[in-house]
């Protein structure tokens, strides 16, 4: 029995949030449209009519980089394709996961289908063929500057032409095998597509879309257990109601979130006039960080639609193009990278205040009155690592200065290895966010206060893997199963509290679906009073 695959129509049109996660998921049923093939086709015939007219063309009729001024012509043209291919296969070190190397193979394909890169349609229909059959190039993390992901493309190029390890069917073996498996003989690069099937950004790209969609999950699991946290401290809302007359983007919007996130919940009595910064600026700080995540995330869209190949076909002619430099995913992704540090920085605060013992009604490390233990205290040793890991990998890698290629290569943008820095910076903040879950629950248990939507539910996870403290004992295993049950419930977690449009545009897991109208009622225009003070 065959598994469903999600269909996967690529027209050269941006992919939007959920076509892009449901490749990096599993597999795709994948097809180019016939207008598509009717670009390709008309793409090719301009190419070779500039061969005809004995255009030189880079990449092509001659050499690459520093070797530009070598040509090729004749047979030799196929013999430098093939060898382009083989010669870019430089990649190595840590295997990417098989729903990368597809989204690699989607992206490619969906360039190619606007019809400005070239190729022949036995080009495009091979590739297709390779995501119909999850026939995936296993990719290696490094060996790419950007500007043409080089190392891991000529990987993708090598499998194509029956060299190096694939993955079929979850297996991996020798492309060779892999092609023979799927009735498929390895392809024989043309004139023009070996620089094609290598000199393009689609590694980067998918790896900075898969490291957005990461970071942008965990940033609204942070949002939606901030509301726990904010009960298990005892927040002031009126800070939110005041933050609904902001001019800033989002900032309006996410305070009636929290509000009518937050209505009905059982509240702490209060005995301090304001709150410590890293509670009074909840809504300030998600706005903007779900802001980065969400320009991040349309740079990527747009991206996927861009042709970034040089040369490229225009209005039947073959020109140089410079569309190889990312410079606005790079500088969205930057942001995001920053987003995440500041946000980090907050959450750890947060439990910070939450374990230091200055909150009325919390010991310290919240360790009950009349229980011997140390409690949670050394657990921020580990939270502090996490924040300083996420804030060390926002250190942007961009502006260093990579001339190669004898000088005529002299800009480089890193984005893999941005994505790569995102990616664990998402990572990090999982680890953050399980320990803040343990420590709101513990709080919000400590008080005596029964748990809101939100809290009922992140109660029901922890405490699967923690029972309410009443001596210490090991934590390392149960925190590591509390992180990956978090990442597991966020569907729940967000369609508790749905957040739109924004969790519709991340086509964001929602558990069940979301539907318009699913919003919690929007809090009153004014509050009565603020939260009493004691």
């Amino acid at each position: 029995m065959h598994e469903p695959r999600h269909p996967l129509p690529l027209t050269g049109a941006p992919l939007d949030m959920a076509a892009l996660r449901a490749v990096l998921a599993g597999p795709v049923a994948a097809s180019l449209p016939e207008a598509a093939g009717q670009r390709i086709a008309a793409g090719r015939a301009a190419l070779e009519r500039a061969l005809a007219g004995g255009q030189p063309i880079y990449g092509t009729t001659t050499g690459v980089g520093a070797m530009k001024r070598t040509e090729h012509h004749g047979e030799a043209l196929r013999d430098f394709n093939a060898g382009l291919a083989l010669a870019h296969q430089v990649a190595v070190g840590e295997e990417m996961p098989p729903g990368l190397s597809r989204l690699v193979l989607a992206l490619r394909l969906n360039t190619v289908a606007g019809g400005r890169v070239g190729v022949t349609p036995g080009f495009s229909a091979f590739l297709a063929q390779m995501l119909n059959h999850d026939l995936l190039p296993v990719l290696h993390a490094r060996g790419s500057v950007g500007c043409g992901d080089l190392g891991q493309m000529g990987e993708v190029a090598a499998v194509m032409a029956g060299h190096g390890m694939a993955v079929l069917k979850g297996e991996t073996m020798p492309a060779a095998e892999a092609l023979a498996r799927a009735g498929l003989a390895p392809y024989a690069m043309q004139p023009r597509e070996g620089l094609a099937a290598v000199a393009v950004n689609a590694f980067g790209l998918a790896r900075t879309a898969a490291a957005v969609i990461r970071a942008a999950d965990a940033m609204r699991q942070a949002m939606a257990q901030s509301l726990t946290t904010a009960a298990a401290w005892g927040l002031d809302r009126a800070v939110w109601q005041a933050a609904r007359q902001s001019l800033i983007p989002g900032e309006a919007a996410l305070a009636d979130w929290l509000l009518a996130a937050t209505e009905g919940t059982a509240w702490p009595r209060r005995d301090s006039v304001h709150d410590a910064l890293s509670g009074r600026f909840l809504v300030q700080i998600f706005a903007a960080s779900l802001g980065a995540a969400v320009e991040a995330a349309r740079s990527v869209q747009l991206h996927s639609a861009q042709v970034d190949d040089n040369p490229v076909i225009l209005d039947g002619r073959v020109v140089a193009s410079g569309a190889s430099l990312l410079s606005d995913l790079s500088l969205r992704l930057a942001t995001l990278q920053l987003a995440m540090a500041q946000l980090a920085r907050n959450v750890l605060n947060r439990c910070l205040m939450l374990t230091g013992g200055q909150l009325p009604g919390l010991a310290v490390n919240l360790v009950p009155p009349g229980i011997i233990g140390t409690g949670y205290g050394p657990l921020m040793k580990l939270a502090q690592e996490q924040s300083v890991r996420i804030t060390l990998a926002a250190q942007p890698a961009a502006p260093l200065n990579l001339p190669l290629a004898a000088g005529l290569e002299d800009e480089a943008l890193l984005i893999p290895l941005a994505a790569e820095r995102l990616d664990q910076q998402a990572l990090a903040l999982e680890w953050l966010l399980a320990i803040e879950a343990l420590l709101a629950v513990q709080a919000l248990d400590q008080r005596g206060l029964a748990p809101g939507r939100i809290a009922a539910l992140q109660t029901a996870i922890v405490r699967r893997h923690f029972a309410p403290f009443t001596e210490d004992r090991p934590v390392s295993a149960p925190l590591s199963a509390l992180r990956a049950d978090l990442c597991a419930a966020r569907g729940q977690l967000f369609a508790a509290a749905p957040f739109l449009p924004l969790d519709e545009e991340m086509a964001l897991p929602s558990d069940p679906p979301q539907r318009e109208g699913s919003f919690p009622a929007r809090a009153g225009n004014t509050i009565a009073s603020p939260d009493p003070v004691q």
